[in-house]
């Protein structure tokens, strides 16, 4: 991952406005200093999600998503950390200064060596498509009956036959074997000798959120020709289980329609946008994956899964389907009439007929049941729910899937909740006497928040042996960090983990200075008595030492000692 110069990211914050960004996707409402609306992150009608542009972060308080402007527009496009970085810094106007050492140097020299590569490739491809060599391929993605207006959106190519007519383009422009060979562009065989990955194939450009050419799929016409599907090999600029085909085409219509279509294949994507259905995107030729979802369920909040309705395309599906409820998003499932693919429905009985099988989709988490109860034991249904709800990735979505999972399963709802060890105590509000009852973690969370929320007190908390107070290894590293950091420091330094929960105790509306008064007070006396636990429990263990010793005048002098801590 690029490591960027921290002048660069401040830069970018400063130039661009929070507020106007996140109205991009969603209608924020002003309510007192902050900005709200129904979080973009998950499925929701109340305005939970919240924008505080005085302080440059967004939370939800159902979700908890959080962080500041990249992590916002990170999130909601499904990107990496460089490539919001990189699309906002065009967008602001920001050169670009990147850190790290030489190795970070020679990471991103191979990484803009394979990027001029593959859009040197896609052009050539694109060229030969287009020339003599590629009269076939013409006449094969004609009788496919592919718009040439979709051939030009997706730049669709082809590799003409030989074994080095791309590895000669590319020396042309200067470029060597080695660098074709890192790239994936070139295969090298045992003997060494390199050649043209793909040949006699039509090509397939996979790109990046940026548009950027990245991989190639390659598909051959001759049916004798195995194997059909060739895809580039993993590089330092692309990972196949992170992307999915025409997600950069699809994700406009995506964010606007806040839905989605999943296929797999690369000509299903093609025929959905040729036929209107332009928010939809495939899978690569592989398994789905959570990266991929976590990638969609920045842009939409309904994924529709149209997958082949046999054995193996329902287990699939399953599988998909599982994913993305537990991601957060609402899901359906599309039932393709048998042997049927989405391409050939398409062609053969229009828009209409394919949109008719998707107002008929059947509920993700309706099927998902359906399925467990058709092919798992008894045994395996209680695994499977309570392997389901652990996957969840937000808390918060236990109270909603837990009924529904019992009641569809016929399970306890009882049992299930025992099963995963719900039902924990929480109390409410802060206060000395409920501190003392939460558990280590809830505590420290409790004490930490505070200093958050009023990080002027962080002086007085430390003098009052806050650190001895924190029973948690995380609670005591965050609450270092607080005392030695602050601003874009004191983020630069925390993981995601603790980001998240700083920007959402930071985002909770500060109380009035009575209540803050109170809260404080409250602390100081779970600090006093804290303070006087861990001292009666030394006496304690000095006393035990000294009776085991047989020193009575120890024993009477710790007795003293003890009975003047409980009268004071």
């Amino acid at each position: 991952m690029a490591s960027f110069d921290s002048r660069t990211i401040e830069e970018i914050k400063a130039r661009l406005d929070l507020v106007e960004l996140v109205s991009r996707y969603v209608e924020l409402k002003p309510v007192g200093d902050r900005w709200v609306a129904p979080c973009p992150f998950h499925q929701e009608t109340k305005p939970s999600f919240s924008v505080n542009p005085s302080q440059g972060f967004f939370y939800c308080f159902g979700c908890q998503a959080s962080g500041d402007i990249i992590d916002f527009y990170k999130d909601i496009n499904g990107m990496d950390f460089p490539e919001a970085v990189e699309q906002l810094a065009r967008e602001a106007g920001v050169e670009l200064r990147e850190g790290g050492g030489k190795s970070s140097q020679r990471n991103r020299e191979v990484r803009s060596v394979c990027l001029d590569l593959h859009s040197l490739a896609s052009m050539y491809f694109r060229e030969q498509l287009g020339s003599a060599p590629g009269r076939e391929a013409r006449a094969y993605l004609k009788e496919r009956r592919l718009a040439p207006e979709i051939l030009d959106r997706f730049q669709i190519g082809w590799a003409p036959a030989g074994w080095q007519n791309l590895q000669n383009h590319l020396r042309k422009q200067g470029y060597s074997a080695d660098q074709g060979t890192q790239a994936g562009l070139l295969s090298q065989s045992n003997s060494g000798r390199t050649y043209d990955r793909f040949r006699e194939r039509i090509i397939f450009p996979i790109t990046n959120l940026s548009g950027q050419a990245i991989a190639f799929g390659g598909r051959v016409i001759d049916p004798d020709q195995d194997p059909k599907y060739l895809n580039s090999s993993e590089t330092p600029i692309y990972r196949k289980s992170e992307h999915l085909y025409g997600l950069y085409q699809a994700r406009r219509a995506m964010s606007h329609a806040k839905s989605g279509l999943l296929t797999e294949g690369y000509m299903d994507v093609l025929s959905l946008h040729q036929f209107g259905f332009i928010n939809s995107c495939g899978v690569l030729g592989t398994a789905l994956t959570p990266e991929q979802v976590h990638r969609l369920a920045g842009l939409v909040r309904r994924v529709d899964l149209v997958f082949d309705g046999d054995g193996p395309g329902r287990k699939a599906t399953l599988r998909s389907a599982e994913m993305i409820l537990c991601e957060g998003v609402q899901c359906r499932v599309v039932p393709l009439p048998e042997g049927e693919d989405v391409d050939s429905l398409l062609q053969a009985r229009g828009r209409e007929a394919l949109q008719q099988v998707i107002d008929s989709a059947q509920d993700g988490l309706a099927f998902c049941l359906e399925m467990v109860r058709a092919y798992h034991s008894p045994k395996e249904v209680m695994t499977w729910a309570t392997g389901f709800v652990r996957k969840l990735k937000h808390l918060s979505l236990r109270a909603f899937y837990i009924p529904k999972i019992a009641n569809g399963l016929g399970l306890s709802e009882i049992e299930l909740r025992r099963a995963l060890g719900a039902g924990e105590q929480s109390g409410s509000g802060p206060g000395a006497q409920r501190l003392l009852m939460c558990g280590p973690a809830q505590r420290d969370r409790e004490l930490l928040s505070f200093a958050i929320r009023y990080p002027e007190f962080i002086p007085k908390l430390r003098d009052r042996a806050m650190t001895a107070a924190l029973c948690t290894s995380r609670g005591r590293e965050l609450w270092e960090k607080l005392c030695r950091f602050e601003g874009d420091e004191l983020l630069r330094r925390l993981d995601k983990g603790e980001k998240s929960f700083l920007v959402g105790c930071r985002v909770r509306s500060r109380s009035t200075a009575e209540e803050r008064d109170r809260e404080w007070q409250e602390l100081l006396d779970f600090l006093d008595s804290s303070v006087t636990r861990k001292q009666q429990g030394n006496l304690k263990m000095a006393l035990g030492r000294a009776q085991r010793e047989g020193d009575l005048e120890e024993v009477k002098r710790i007795l003293s000692l003890y009975q003047d801590m409980i009268m004071h």
